[in-house]
């Protein structure tokens, strides 16, 4: 336990200069969008929670050693066609691309804060060809059906991620911090470490039916870090 706060303390240094030179969005391995924090029904608190989480990801995730910068999308993607840009704007050289979205969802789409949804023929029409990739879909119902979930295996995704049902915004934000924090240690499979989140969550809040009504489409034995 020490040596992985030591790694992460190191990681989160060099991450801390990577953004002070502002590494650009096409050279970046992997990307986080916050769209969830735009929206009116979230307290101060809240938001502040949430970005705790996405700080603590963004160290965990510079623990893969592929990963050498991280675009972070504060404000989130201004619309839905912004956030596919931001994908296809991903180094697609790497082992794998990893990806996390929290924000609004529904049962076929994802929403952001300009109110445009994407749904799986916009994934299909204006994604590119990727080489791998890992897509957390942090919103309610986004893997309720499996067309938006195949859009993003069938442009070369490995592992798309989602909720069958609602889920609490802070159920999920401690859910991907801890799925991360797993999952970001050598040959631990995505599907061992959303059982581990999940009992994290349960331990912080006493339930975590919302969060354990997931899914993973495509590969759930794929490992981040090998």
């Amino acid at each position: 336990m020490r040596q992985r706060m030591n790694e992460r303390t190191m990681m989160c240094a060099v991450g801390i200069l990577l953004f002070l030179f502002a590494v650009p969005a096409s050279a970046s391995d992997a990307m986080l969008d916050r769209s969830r924090t735009q929206s009116e029904d979230l307290d101060a608190n809240q938001i502040n929670y949430i970005h705790a989480r996405f700080n603590e990801v963004t160290q965990d995730l510079f623990l893969i050693p592929e990963i050498n910068s991280i675009v972070d999308y504060v404000s989130g993607s201004s619309n839905d066609h912004a956030f596919v840009n931001n994908i296809n704007g991903l180094n697609d050289t790497i082992a794998i691309n990893v990806v996390l979205l929290h924000s609004h969802g529904g049962s076929t789409s994802l929403s952001f804060k300009d109110g445009s949804h994407l749904y799986a023929g916009e994934v299909d029409n204006w994604m590119d060809d990727r080489n791998r990739g890992f897509m957390f879909a942090g919103a309610c119902s986004s893997a309720r059906h499996t067309d938006l979930g195949n859009a993003f295996i069938d442009k070369g995704f490995d592992t798309f991620f989602g909720y069958e049902n609602t889920v609490l915004t802070l159920h999920n934000a401690r859910f991907y911090a801890a799925f991360f924090d797993l999952a970001t240690f050598v040959n631990v499979e995505v599907s061992e470490a959303a059982r581990y989140a999940g009992d994290e969550v349960e331990e912080e809040f006493g339930s975590a039916d919302d969060v354990r009504d997931s899914r993973f489409i495509g590969n759930s034995s794929l490992c981040l870090r090998t």
